[in-house]
C-alpha cells in the first residue's frame, strides 16, 4: 500500500470519526453555554443594558443550528444580551432568555420574538431550537402537558403561567405571537416535523412575584 492511499483512509476514519462524535460535542458545548449563561450570574444592570441591544428579530431567517453557530457562541459569550430566564420545572427547563432570535442567541436558549414586547404584558413570544431526543435548549417542551406551570423572570419579577394550549400550526401561522386584547400570554415556538412545522405552547398568566421575595419554590425553579 502506498502512502497516498494510506492517508486516504487515515482522512476517511478521520472524518467518519468526527460525524460520529460530532452531534454529542455540539449538544455538550450547547448545554454548557445554556448553564453558563445563568441569570444568577447577571446583575439587573446587566439586564437592563442587555435590553438596549441591537438584535436581529428575523424569525424567517432562522436556520437549523450547526456546530459552526454553536463554536461561535462560545467565543462570544460576553456579547450575548441575556435578558431574563425561563423555567418549566415539570421538564426540568430552564435557560436563558436572550433578546432577539439571532443564530448565536438561539445556540445558547430562548429568543424573543418581538422587539417591544415585555415580560408579564400581552403576548410574550419566545423562540428555541429543537433537538430531537434531546434534553437541550427547546426539546423538552415537547413532554410538557395542558396545566404545566411555566415561569420567566428579568430578575426582579418571576412571572408564572400556565400551559393552555398545545399543537402543531404551520409555518406561516405568524398570528400565533400577536397580542390578544385583554389577554396576558406566553407563547413558545419550535420545530416540528423535520422543521416543516411548528411546535406551538401558549399559558395564560397566572401571577407575578417579587424576585427577592417570591416563593422558595420558584426560586429554586431558576
Amino acid at each position: 500500500m502506498n502512502k497516498l492511499k494510506l492517508i486516504l483512509i487515515i482522512c476517511v476514519l478521520l472524518i467518519g470519526l468526527l460525524l460520529i462524535f460530532i452531534n454529542p460535542i455540539q449538544n455538550a458545548i450547547i448545554a454548557h453555554l445554556s448553564d453558563q449563561l445563568n441569570t444568577a450570574e447577571y446583575s439587573i444592570e446587566d439586564i437592563e443594558k442587555n435590553n438596549q441591544a441591537n438584535t436581529d428579530f428575523e424569525f424567517d431567517a432562522v436556520q437549523s443550528l450547526s456546530i459552526a453557530e454553536v463554536l461561535k457562541a462560545q467565543t462570544v459569550t460576553d456579547e450575548i444580551p441575556v435578558i431574563g430566564s425561563i423555567a418549566v420545572p415539570s421538564v426540568d427547563m430552564q435557560l436563558p432568555i436572550v433578546k432577539g432570535v439571532g443564530n448565536t442567541a438561539l445556540a445558547v436558549g430562548a429568543g424573543t420574538m418581538k422587539p417591544t414586547q415585555k415580560m408579564g404584558q400581552g403576548n410574550y413570544a419566545l423562540a428555541g431550537h429543537y433537538f430531537e431526543e434531546k434534553d437541550i435548549l427547546f426539546s423538552p417542551l415537547y413532554k410538557t402537558k395542558i396545566g404545566d406551570t411555566i415561569y420567566i423572570t428579568d430578575m426582579t419579577t418571576i412571572y408564572e403561567y400556565k400551559l393552555i394550549a398545545k399543537n402543531i400550526i404551520a409555518p406561516t401561522d405568524v398570528y400565533i405571537i400577536d397580542d390578544i386584547p385583554n389577554k396576558t400570554l406566553l407563547t413558545l415556538i419550535t420545530c416540528a416535523s423535520n422543521g416543516t412545522k411548528r411546535l406551538a405552547l401558549q399559558a395564560d398568566f397566572i401571577a407575578q412575584y417579587p424576585f427577592d421575595n417570591a416563593p422558595t419554590k420558584l426560586l429554586n425553579a431558576f
